[in-house]
């Protein structure tokens, strides 16, 4: 069984970049809300969504929780990378390669978090 409460730098390195990830996501998929001079419900999805992944986030790094951080890390670094591809598909150099490099970020930390082996 995965240690429930974690410590160390891989775990502070992984959960602060998959917070980091998430608050980003939320902070564009708000700005994109605020930009829009009347409602959009997918922009509406989009920022529950993102604000949901954020406040989880936030509660799996206060408690701690291994499994929650390498749970959303990889959710994150999926987001992340979609959030590439679209911005390739849109011939948007910042939108492709900010999400890019941030997926990849987030995936080395997530693999060196599972290569540490909890203390029981």
């Amino acid at each position: 069984m995965i240690n429930s409460k974690a410590t160390g730098q891989p775990f502070w390195l992984c959960a602060g970049i998959t917070l980091i990830s998430s608050l980003v996501s939320a902070t564009y998929s708000i700005a994109a809300l605020a930009g829009q001079s009347k409602i959009d419900t997918y922009a509406l999805y989009a920022a529950s969504r993102s604000i949901t992944l954020l406040l989880v986030v936030l509660g799996c790094v206060l408690l701690r929780s291994r499994s929650g951080v390498i749970a959303l890390a990889f959710v994150m670094a999926l987001v992340q990378s979609f959030d590439a591809v679209i911005g390739a598909l849109s011939h948007d150099t910042l939108r492709t390669y900010g999400p890019l490099f941030t997926a990849l970020f987030s995936f080395a930390a997530l693999g060196l978090l599972l290569r540490r082996v909890p203390q029981p």
